[in-house]
């Protein structure tokens, strides 16, 4: 992998996002998702974009030129950084969940209108799977047709 070593924050310029996340995100799968997304971005040591601990820098900052201030240059390389981790979570969406972000500018904005419109989904299918395993008998059935019930539920 390789990064840039002028940054502030780790980029990888060169990084196949499929080769970490594996699903795309839809309205039954997002703990899978999530989970995909969050060790990749945690890996970069980007968490911060997501949880809001890593803000944008000011835009400009003072120095000792006549007027006094100067465009920060910690934005841009925020900027930069910020967009990569929006790209790596909208292009692992369907297009049923790229409406939930359109307009949306920063990761962490993108990141929490995704999880507020999708997390009570997954959580309610996650109840609903584990009641049906729940009910789940082998009773007369032969073992390999319990078997295959019982992982097509999990399927």
């Amino acid at each position: 992998m390789t990064t840039s070593t002028s940054s502030k924050y780790a980029y990888p310029a060169n990084l196949n996002v499929a080769n970490f996340i594996s699903l795309k995100l839809t309205s039954t799968n997002f703990l899978l998702w999530e989970i995909q997304v969050l060790s990749l971005i945690e890996s970069r040591d980007l968490l911060g974009f997501i949880t809001g601990t890593i803000l944008a820098p000011i835009s400009e900052i003072p120095n000792a030129t006549e007027d006094g201030i100067m465009p920060n240059p910690d934005l841009a390389t925020w900027t930069r950084t910020n967009r990569l981790i929006k790209e790596w979570i909208t292009t692992t969406n369907f297009k049923e969940a790229l409406g939930t972000v359109v307009g949306l500018t920063t990761s962490l904005n993108v990141w929490k209108a995704l999880s507020n419109a999708y997390s009570q989904d997954s959580q309610a299918r996650e109840f609903e799977l584990l009641l049906k395993l729940k009910e789940k008998k082998k009773d007369t059935l032969p073992l390999t047709d319990f078997i295959r019930n019982f992982k097509l539920t999990c399927d």
